[in-house]
C-alpha cells in the first residue's frame, strides 16, 4: 500500500515496452491514480508539463529522450514532480546516476513487482529508495539526509549487504563504526575476512571500530530512557578516533548501528523511535552517515510500526519482500 495521505497521489508512467509499460500501470493502479502513460521521454516530459503529476515513473532506457534526460528536463521545467527510476539494470553506477539526476527512487525491472509501489509510497513521503546499500558510500548528500535503513528478512541476506556496504566504504576512504549484535558482529566478521578484508589491521588503524550493540544500549540510557547527552558522550571518543583515521578528504565515518532495532525485538518500539531520533540529531551535526537495519519479522503484528521507523530515516533499502 502507498504511504498514507487524504488523496490519491497522480503519477504519469513512461517505459518504451508497452508490455513492461501494462505491467507498471497495472501494478500502481491499485495504490494511485495513473492519469498518462507514455512510450517516450518526450511524451513524459509533455504529459509531466500538461497534467502536472504528483509523480513521474520513467524508465531509463527509452528513444528520443532517455530517463536521465527527460528527468533533467522536468527538473528545469520548476515541475515538483518526484521523480523513480526504472531499469533492468540496477547496478550501483546506474543508480548513482539516476539520484544525480534528481530521482528519490530506483526501480530494478526484475524487482518491479515488489518494490514499485513501496517505492513510489516513498519518494511521495519524500525519501530516498535505492536496491542496495552499497551504493549509499558513493552518494554525495547534505548533512541532515543521510540516516538510513536496511531492511531484511533473513540474516544472510544483512550480512551480505552490510559487507558489501563495509567494503564500499572502506574503498572511499570512509572510516566505520559498527554497533552490531553478537551473532552479526561474528558472522560479518567472518564474511569480511572471506572476502580478503584486513579486519585487523583496520581496528588497529582506528578505521574500524566495533561496539556490542546491547552494551551500547546500557551505555546511552539513564533509567532505562535514551538520553542524548549519553548517546553523544558514548559516541564522540568513537567518532573522533575514526575521523582521525579516515584517508578521505574531508574525512568521514560510516556507523551502522542495532541499538534501536534491538529496542524494536524487544518490542519496546516507541524508545526505538526516540533513538533514531537522537542518531538522526547526532548525524546532522556531524561528517557522519548512518545505516540501521531492522528485520521484517520485526515489523510482524504491530501496528505503524514500520511505517513509523522508515519516517524516521532518509533512504529506504528493500528487503526480499515489500517494504
Amino acid at each position: 500500500m502507498s504511504v498514507h495521505s487524504r488523496h490519491r497521489a497522480r503519477l504519469v508512467v513512461a517505459d518504451d515496452h508497452p508490455r513492461v509499460l501494462d505491467a507498471a500501470r497495472s501494478i500502481l493502479a491499485p495504490a494511485y491514480d495513473v492519469v498518462a502513460t507514455a512510450a517516450d521521454g518526450a511524451e513524459a516530459f509533455d504529459a509531466t508539463l500538461r497534467l502536472r503529476p504528483d509523480l513521474v515513473v520513467l524508465d531509463v532506457a527509452m528513444p528520443r529522450l532517455d530517463g536521465f534526460e527527460t528527468a533533467t528536463r522536468i527538473k528545469a521545467s520548476g515541475s515538483r514532480a518526484r521523480i523513480v527510476f526504472l531499469s533492468n539494470h540496477a547496478d550501483d553506477d546506474y543508480v548513482l546516476a539516476g539520484v544525480s539526476h534528481g530521482a528519490l527512487a530506483f526501480v530494478a525491472k526484475a524487482r518491479m513487482q515488489r518494490d514499485l509501489v513501496p517505492a513510489v509510497g516513498h519518494a511521495l513521503a519524500g525519501r530516498a529508495f535505492v536496491p542496495a546499500a552499497s551504493v549509499l558510500p558513493r552518494w554525495q548528500r547534505p548533512a541532515g539526509r543521510r540516516h538510513d535503513v536496511q531492511l531484511y528478512s533473513t540474516d544472510a541476506l544483512l550480512v551480505d549487504s552490510v559487507t558489501a556496504f563495509f567494503e564500499t566504504a572502506l574503498r572511499c576512504g570512509v572510516s566505520i563504526v559498527a554497533v552490531l549484535t553478537g551473532p552479526h558482529a561474528r558472522a560479518l566478521d567472518t564474511q569480511m575476512r572471506t572476502r580478503g578484508v584486513d579486519v585487523d589491521s583496520l581496528v588497529a588503524s582506528g578505521r574500524f571500530s566495533i561496539m556490542d550493540a546491547a552494551s551500547a544500549l546500557e551505555a546511552v540510557c539513564r533509567d532505562g530512557t535514551a538520553d542524548a547527552a549519553l548517546f553523544a558522550a558514548a559516541f564522540d571518543p568513537l567518532l573522533e578516533r575514526a575521523l582521525a583515521a579516515a584517508p578521505g578528504s574531508p574525512p568521514h565515518v560510516s556507523v551502522f548501528g542495532e541499538i534501536a532495532p534491538t529496542l524494536c525485538a524487544r518490542g519496546a518500539f516507541d524508545t526505538a523511535v526516540h533513538v533514531e531520533r537522537m542518531a538522526d540529531d547526532y548525524a546532522a551535526s556531524r561528517p557522519l552517515s548512518v545505516l540501521c537495519a531492522y528485520p521484517t519479522a520485526c515489523f510482524d503484528g504491530a501496528r505503524g510500526v514500520r511505517a513509523s521507523i522508515c519516517g524516521q530515516h532518509s533512504t529506504i533499502v528493500p528487503a526480499d519482500r515489500h517494504t
